[in-house]
């Protein structure tokens, strides 16, 4: 029978047609969880830019995927995420930003199916979208459920739908779990000490040498020398007075160096003036910046 002359509503036919109503209800739903988690793994996948706009710009990202089909955010999945050799994408910045005034972060996850995994997984995601679009727009097209047979053969339909529809989602649950675990091992990474002197005083970690570059130690010899230079020359002493009032925690040794002449003369971004004084009397030393060319 068709939709314009419906059976008569026997108490049977009644709860058939409730049992399809409540199957498709099912798998409409899971269907939702799954995109609604796909989206929050993708916005969650690459987030860069200053410490504090992450959020902002996390924010913003999530705001324009919340208003794409799931075809789109698919796409960024399999584009971003699932990656035959786990390797950065192009959008990863390589030059650092300009005139920086606070820490810069850029995380992006991925991984790399074994083998063949990839193709698979993509042709898997192509025949979940496949039943969504069928599910959504064209169920009732294939689906005679104004039949007593009709509804059977929905509701057997709809079961088999739901088991694909929810065993797509525990793998996409399973691959979010390993981005947050993932994203838990950094933050208790970023904690460290390793961490904070590499990240924000230029000290490479497991002894590997100082980015004298960037390096803290360097920016307070300039801050002082901006302060205490005379005639184009900084005394070290006066410099170092200046950094162990306000910043006793840098000293050499924390950078691998012996002393402050070391430090001067390892991070090879100044120039050294020594003076010779009256006998018995120490060396006197100043220092000045390398101009930049």
């Amino acid at each position: 029978m068709s939709e314009e002359h419906p059976p008569p509503s026997t108490e049977q036919f009644v709860l058939l047609q409730h049992a399809v109503q409540r199957k498709l209800g099912r798998c409409l739903i899971r269907l939702q969880q799954y995109e609604r988690l796909m989206k929050a793994l993708v916005v969650g996948q690459d987030i860069g830019g200053p410490a504090s706009k992450l959020m902002e710009i996390r924010d913003a990202r999530k705001d324009a995927l919340d208003k794409k089909p799931l075809g789109h955010v698919m796409g960024e999945l399999t584009k971003s995420i699932i990656r035959p050799d786990a390797t950065p994408t192009d959008e990863i910045d390589e030059e650092p930003p300009q005139d920086i005034t606070e820490p810069h972060f850029q995380f992006q996850f991925s991984i790399a199916p074994v083998g063949d995994g990839s193709d698979e997984i993509l042709k898997r995601l192509r025949d979940l979208l496949a039943l969504r679009n069928e599910l959504v727009h064209h169920f009732l097209e294939g689906h005679d459920i104004w039949s007593e047979e009709g509804c059977v053969e929905a509701q057997t339909y709809l079961d088999a739908s739901y088991e694909q529809v929810d065993a797509r989602y525990r793998e996409l649950e399973q691959l979010a779990k390993t981005s947050m675990e993932a994203r838990a091992f950094l933050a208790s990474f970023i904690q460290t000490p390793e961490y904070q002197d590499f990240a924000f005083h230029g000290i490479l970690p497991d002894g590997a040498g100082v980015d004298w570059s960037v390096a803290t130690i360097v920016k307070l010899l300039r801050q002082a020398e901006a302060s205490l230079s005379q005639g184009g020359w900084t005394p070290l002493n006066a410099a170092i007075a200046s950094i162990q009032a306000t910043h006793p925690e840098h000293t050499p040794r924390r950078y691998g160096c012996s002393s402050w002449r070391h430090v001067l003369h390892e991070s090879r971004q100044f120039q050294v003036r020594k003076e010779l004084r009256d006998a018995g009397q120490p060396t006197k030393i100043a220092y000045r910046s390398i101009p930049e060319q």
